[in-house]
């Protein structure tokens, strides 16, 4: 298991290489999260997140009113099982809300937790099946890797950690005539966080992360004095996007643990 996951670590980022990278403006991304306890195994999770382009023109959620200051808003809520000591199940239901039509995510995930020379190793296979209005369904697979350590600060605990995740679409084997093919990798995140317990029950974890878009566009040909001079062709495009999140989390009835997805 760790040396797939070092084999996917490293090779990921060669099979979404491209031609030319274009970065654009950045995005701010604070979320509220509550969790609550169920039972000796089971943890129920609440998500509040919302998006935050640093170019005003994009954040058109709403024209006017306290949402015509937001790109998007989520409300996710999901459930995670232990099963064993190193794994850990769940699912969760995810609507996001845009100026473009809404989305609705329905979400499966298995976890596994290990050790590597005193780090956690987390690793997470995610399935996500996409309903997007007046447009066919999609699916999308994550595959995440995860390094970080607990460290103790005084009283407190301090957790830096560094995820790489892949994400691959899928058209569930549907024809996609006139549209271009997406590539085998269509996004990644590079994310580097620093989560803070202030409590048992309350954590804030600033991180930063480059999300990477994959995909290809059309250049046109070139024309003079109605004679073609270059031909047109498809090339690749990696979309980067720097994002500056906060997240502020709540545990009820339970003490988080590095292994689980709501940590």
């Amino acid at each position: 298991m760790k040396k797939l996951y070092f084999l996917l670590i490293l090779c990921l980022p060669l099979l979404a290489q491209a031609q030319r990278k274009v970065t654009v403006p950045s995005a701010i991304w604070p979320e509220l999260q509550v969790s609550y306890g169920v039972g000796e195994e089971g943890v129920l999770f609440f998500r509040n997140g919302y998006r935050i382009n640093t170019d005003s023109d994009f954040n058109d959620l709403k024209e006017t009113g306290l949402l015509s200051n937001f790109e998007r808003v989520e409300l996710s809520l999901g459930y995670e099982h232990t099963i064993t000591d190193h794994w850990r199940g769940g699912a969760l239901v995810r609507y996001a809300a845009e100026n473009n039509p809404k989305t609705s995510f329905y979400t499966l995930f298995l976890r596994h937790n290990g050790e590597v020379k005193g780090l956690y190793f987390n690793k997470q296979l995610m399935f996500e099946y996409v309903n997007q209005e007046n447009q066919d369904a999609t699916g999308r697979y994550h595959l995440m890797a995860e390094l970080g350590k607990r460290l103790p600060v005084g009283t407190k605990f301090l957790t830096p950690s560094i995820s790489y995740v892949g994400m691959i679409r899928s058209e569930f084997g549907k024809e996609q005539d006139g549209v271009l093919p997406e590539r085998n990798i269509d996004r990644t995140r590079l994310r580097l966080s620093l989560n803070y317990e202030l409590t048992e029950k309350l954590r804030i974890n600033p991180y930063f992360m480059r999300q990477t878009d994959y995909y290809y566009v059309l250049i046109p040909p070139v024309y003079e004095d109605n004679q073609i001079i270059e031909d047109g062709y498809r090339t690749k495009r990696n979309r980067i996007i720097p994002v500056f999140g906060l997240e502020l989390k709540y545990s009820i009835n339970r003490i988080p643990h590095t292994a689980s997805i709501a940590y």
